[in-house]
């Protein structure tokens, strides 16, 4: 599907010609209408050779990027021009803004350029959306052409240093961080040594203790013990995709130290409704791609959806609630879940009022989050 544009520079030239052809009607001269003739003929070649130019062209993407708020791409796009005919001027563009612009292609060329465009805005940008146009020759009408390519670009949010969120239920865990007053085969910090005994695997033989005549003697560790963090996220019940931005990168702030701790992470959005379980060695990139696939869901802050969110939770998880807004609904959840016992922490932005009883409240920012005090 493809579109033809005036440019800036045209409609200057459009309105030279309506003038100069109302000088030639009242003055009858033969040369103003020539001139006329000359710039609508260089308005017509512009018309044919830009969508001609934009119908040989062809765009190759690279495959899923990922990237944090802030950064460019970096990897080449490849254009290429496989008509018998010259193209130039050319743009590409997303929904996201001009990826780069190039000066031209002769006939059977290709060439590779990085995008400059910068991703401010936490999302997911299709390749499937791109947009090839070209001015060639005059700059006078420009043709756009669609284009639906392979692939995508995950802006990841943010995530920025805060102190560790509060964890509960401790358990073992391979990998967890906290020790535990019991021994275990297997871990990180050795404890001692203790007699072979029916099932212990042999590689935790510890031969230098075995060969003083004690009989076998096997390895022991501490314990590994991990909390457990739950984490709901409103997923933009206020309709301010500013504020959902800050609250998505506040929760990514502060799973990354839930992990980072050694805790075990369960987390939801309000939107979907889709629970995550992230043991401690969990891989980061997994919770940032899903971060950057949160869609905005504005009236999604209910007691239901809260009460849904909360029980697909572990009995023992602190919950950690990041809001767009303090209404009712999360008033009656917080004393519901007060109620049962549940060790809940609730975060809001900067300015929005939060009356809380027995619940402590942290703040968060664009880039920072104030941890309520224990």
């Amino acid at each position: 599907m493809s579109a033809t544009r005036v440019t800036p520079v045209g409609r200057v030239v459009l309105l030279v010609i309506v003038l100069l052809y109302l000088a030639a009607l009242t003055s009858q001269s033969g040369l103003l209408l020539t001139v006329v003739g000359i710039l609508a003929g260089c308005m017509a070649v512009n018309f044919f050779a830009s969508r001609r130019a934009i119908s040989s062209l062809a765009l190759d993407a690279p495959a899923t990027s990922h990237l944090a708020e802030g950064q460019s791409l970096w990897q080449p796009w490849v254009l290429a021009n496989q008509g018998k005919h010259p193209a130039a001027l050319i743009e590409v563009e997303s929904p996201a803004g001009r990826l780069f612009r190039h000066p031209g292609l002769a006939p059977s060329q290709q060439a590779q350029a990085v995008p400059k465009l910068v991703y401010w805005k936490r999302g997911v940008y299709g390749h499937d959306q791109i947009e090839l146009s070209s001015s060639y020759p005059f700059g006078l009408l420009r043709a756009r052409r669609s284009v639906k390519l392979a692939g995508e670009v995950v802006v990841c949010p943010s995530v920025y240093p805060t102190a560790t969120p509060r964890g509960a239920g401790y358990g073992p865990v391979v990998g967890g961080k906290h020790a535990g007053q019991r021994r275990s085969s297997s871990g990180i910090q050795f404890a001692g040594v203790r007699p072979l005994q029916p099932g212990d695997p042999f590689r935790q033989i510890h031969w230098p203790s075995s060969a003083k005549g004690r009989g076998l003697m096997v390895r022991t560790y501490d314990e590994e013990l991990s909390g457990r963090a739950g984490f709901i996220i409103d997923a933009g019940h206020s309709g301010d995709s500013k504020q959902l931005d800050d609250c998505i990168r506040a929760a990514g702030s502060l799973i990354f130290a839930a992990l980072d701790a050694g805790h075990q992470v369960e987390w939801v959005d309000l939107g979907a409704l889709g629970h995550r379980v992230l043991p401690p060695s969990a891989d980061g990139h997994e919770v940032l791609d899903s971060l950057a696939r949160i869609l905005a869901a504005p009236e999604c802050l209910t007691l239901e959806r809260l009460e849904s969110a909360i029980g697909g939770f572990s009995r023992k998880a602190a919950i950690h609630l990041l809001v767009t807004q303090f209404n009712p609904a999360v008033e009656s959840a917080l004393r519901l879940w007060g109620e049962r016992k549940r060790q809940v922490q609730l975060y809001v932005p900067a300015g929005v009022p939060a009356q809380t009883s027995g619940v402590a409240v942290g703040i968060y920012t664009a880039h920072d989050l104030i941890q309520p005090a224990e």
